[in-house]
């Protein structure tokens, strides 16, 4: 009989000592992680890191998937690099990582990169221009004039969609990722409510299951929590769930802030969130954390999220 283990939040702390918005992705037998790292607040983080785990329990650093040296002083990604994702489809690995330059009038844009390795080398494909800017915003050729926090997620029929937050909430876009344009009208999906814990939206976690679609997002109001949105298509409607927030330090004695999840499966097919926490007594440090998700009968997320106590992996 196989020993049973155990994986206790925050995880991975001996490699992994501070991160922000994790993102975690299997491929093959090895899960990567990538996610914002410090320093946070002065827009001067390196880049983009990557670990990589046989197991969930055990991370070793792998390196920079981008520096921010390939950014020149007058690139409009020079500054920033928050929230990183890597996504697949077909065959190639795109990484997004929003980045802005104040002093060009850029706010925080997705940059996307794309690579046959997910470790790289990744070839930068807007590199030349942001999707969003404060004068695009006022020709009316997008919805906001700028975006942050971009998620990508690919529909059974193969589109791609770019989401993004902004002040009005929630953005969806259709996206050519090999030309890295944004295509069509946008989507509102999770507009910021007018009291209560998620009147400032952002961290969203877009993905599917049993033909229903799943819009995870996390709100600083409070602090830093998570709630979820569910729809029968992409484009909506959007309603989110009566129970939110779903995830709340709240819950939990000596927990700050849980919030910016990602939702990936395990090998055994289980899903997971992935979410960074702070703690009592550490506030300036940002700790990887992982829960199991479940559903209920009607399609409704079920987690105990968020945990500090030892759980069967």
């Amino acid at each position: 009989m196989a020993e049973a283990r155990f994986i206790q939040n925050p995880v991975g702390t001996d490699v992994i000592k501070n991160i922000r918005d994790p993102f975690i992705l299997l491929e093959g037998e090895t899960y990567y992680l990538t996610g914002s790292i410090p320093p946070y607040w002065d827009g001067r983080s390196e880049g983009v890191r990557l670990w990589k785990s046989p197991d969930l329990l055990h991370w070793e650093e792998v390196g920079f998937l981008l520096h921010r040296s390939v950014a020149g002083e007058n690139a409009w990604f020079r500054d920033y690099w928050w929230a990183p994702e890597i996504h697949k489809k077909n065959g190639r690995f795109y990484l997004t990582v929003n980045c802005r330059n104040a002093d060009l009038g850029v706010g925080q844009n997705p940059l996307v990169a794309v690579s046959d390795s997910i470790d790289g080398e990744y070839r930068l494909l807007n590199a030349a221009e942001p999707f969003f800017t404060p004068e695009k915003w006022e020709r009316g050729e997008v919805a906001v004039p700028d975006g942050n926090d971009a998620n990508l997620f690919t529909d059974d029929d193969g589109r791609t969609y770019l989401a993004v937050c902004s002040e009005i909430g929630v953005v969806l876009y259709e996206i050519d990722l090999a030309a890295a344009r944004l295509v069509g009208e946008p989507t509102l999906v999770v507009p910021p409510s007018d009291g209560g814990w998620d009147t400032k939206n952002e961290g969203q976690f877009i993905m599917k299951r049993g033909g229903r679609y799943y819009c995870f997002y996390s709100s600083f109001t409070r602090s830093y929590e998570v709630g979820v949105a569910y729809a029968d298509d992409v484009r909506g409607l959007w309603v989110k769930d009566d129970r939110n927030p779903l995830i709340t330090p709240e819950r939990v004695p000596g927990l700050l802030h849980s919030g910016h999840n990602s939702v990936f499966r395990d090998k055994a097919g289980q899903y997971w969130t992935a979410y960074h926490i702070t703690l009592e007594g550490a506030p300036d440090v940002h700790y990887l954390a992982l829960d199991r998700i479940g559903f209920d009968e009607g399609g409704r997320v079920v987690t105990a999220a968020p945990t500090l106590t030892p759980q069967m992996l």
